[in-house]
């Protein structure tokens, strides 16, 4: 139940909206929905909406004031329209994932469904770009920046240039790398940047439980997608090998998406399943926090990456066909 104080309700989205901003402007960007969800679990979506304005307003205002006052600034307006299109999204997915619906499905299916209302924005947007000469030169003058930063990141550090690193030197091969992993990767980024900050926002407003009345009504260890889950998967993953084989084009992009979100569900679910066997054998907190430090280290190592990356998920796709998860209750006695 949320506390209903008018000024308490103002002045904590002040306090939430300027910790969000300031995660933001800092280059926290994974982070700076956060804040805002702990106000959607505290206050509701009175709450959340208010916040979401409040953040909008001020970031509208730091992005273009300095753009009014300065002349021939026309090639950078159209990566500030970008960022604050990005910003936009991003707060209408806040919204769709916390919005009360009167027989409101499970937040996977808010989540996806903000995931989807990403996607479709893109999709017009990437294709006016594609052909709007300003914006194409605006990113080779960033990625011309870019490499230069990596030219000297390199030089410094004495490092050889291998294949990857003479990649990101050049400015045309960095930008096609980066087009790319975006074209192919952005639904597996937002629903992993919502989902995350979801989570993390629910479970921040549960620690202060007692003055306002918010439970935590996610447990990890009991996450589970749907049979039905796997079929998609299945379909993209033969468009995806269609497409290393062949190039299927258009078609591929929207594999890659689908592909790899439900890989990251799927993976959510691997470490679900490891969660609930920490759970059922007593095995200590600390030993699970270690364990998620050791597959992030793994995950980013060059060579047992791909490894981690595949056999996590694959884990947790596995549990279609074996039961990991018995309850102590459930499990056989030795007289039986």
């Amino acid at each position: 139940m949320h506390q209903r104080s008018t000024g308490g309700l103002w002045l904590e989205v002040v306090l939430f909206t300027l910790s969000s901003l300031f995660l933001y402007l800092t280059g926290m960007v994974p982070l700076f929905l956060i804040p805002l969800q702990v106000v959607a679990s505290r206050r509701g979506m009175q709450g959340l909406v208010a916040a979401s304005g409040v953040f909008l307003v001020v970031f509208l205002g730091i992005r273009l004031f300095p753009l009014v006052r300065s002349e021939g600034a026309s090639g950078l307006n159209i990566l500030v329209v970008i960022e604050i299109a990005f910003v936009l999204v991003l707060l209408i997915g806040m919204v769709i994932v916390n919005f009360p619906l009167r027989k409101r499905p499970r937040t996977l299916v808010m989540l996806l469904s903000a995931t989807a209302v990403a996607g479709i924005a893109a999709i017009p947007s990437t294709l006016l770009l594609s052909g709007y000469a300003p914006f194409q030169q605006s990113m080779t003058n960033l990625f011309v920046d870019a490499s230069k930063m990596f030219s000297g990141v390199i030089a410094s550090a004495d490092v050889t240039a291998g294949s990857l690193f003479a990649s990101l030197l050049v400015p045309a091969k960095l930008q096609e790398l980066a087009l790319a992993y975006l074209l192919r990767s952005f639904l597996a980024d937002v629903v992993v940047l919502l989902s995350f900050s979801w989570w993390a926002g629910q479970a921040s407003a549960a620690r202060t439980s007692a003055i306002f009345g918010v439970r935590s009504t996610f447990r990890f260890s009991a996450f589970r997608l749907e049979g039905w889950y796997l079929w998609p998967l299945i379909f993209s993953g033969a468009l995806i090998l269609l497409d290393l084989a062949f190039g299927i084009s258009f078609w591929a992009y929207a594999a890659w998406n689908v592909g790899l979100v439900l890989l990251f569900l799927y993976g959510l679910q691997g470490m679900a399943i490891l969660r609930f066997l920490f759970e059922k054998h007593g095995i200590p907190r600390m030993l699970w926090l270690l364990l998620i430090a050791g597959l992030v280290f793994l995950a980013a190592s060059p060579r047992a990456g791909l490894f981690v990356i595949l056999a996590v998920p694959f884990f947790g796709i596995s549990e279609n066909w074996i039961r990991y998860r018995v309850p102590r209750s459930a499990a056989p006695t030795e007289e039986s």
